[in-house]
């Protein structure tokens, strides 16, 4: 790998972190963020996640409906206690260690968009099911 592929490619992946940045930028903030959805995720997006519909719309219409819920019934931001983004090559992890648990989501940018998701959350003992994990 020479020197401009090597800067090409760490380029990528800051680019494809502040794309993940910018989503749960939108998922933790009000339901009128949803419109800026297009800014970071693929219109074909991908979902592991059997409780979501496939593509950016099916993420839409689940975060529109997350974001109506009580704080207690979804992933409360106030319950963050610190974010970590890696990335390699094309994917992103972001592990978010939180008071009720530990959250995983993986994804995988192409063009600054995110393409496809995988995520695991394992809650705390004793702690309530969050609607969608």
């Amino acid at each position: 790998m020479d020197t401009h592929e090597g800067a090409a490619i760490a380029h990528d992946m800051e680019r494809g972190k502040r794309a993940v940045e910018g989503l749960f930028e939108i998922i933790y903030g009000p339901a009128e963020g949803l419109t800026r959805l297009d800014e970071f995720v693929a219109e074909d997006y991908v979902q592991h996640n059997p409780n979501l519909a496939q593509g950016r719309e099916g993420l839409r219409e689940f975060f529109t409906h997350i974001l109506s819920l009580p704080p207690a019934e979804r992933l409360d931001p106030a319950k963050t206690v610190t974010v970590n983004l890696v990335a390699e090559r094309d994917l992103v992890l972001r592990h978010e260690i939180r008071t009720d648990g530990v959250l995983f989501d993986l994804f995988r940018v192409r063009d600054g968009l995110l393409q496809e998701h995988w995520d695991a959350f394992r809650a705390n003992p004793d702690t309530p099911p969050i609607y969608g994990l």
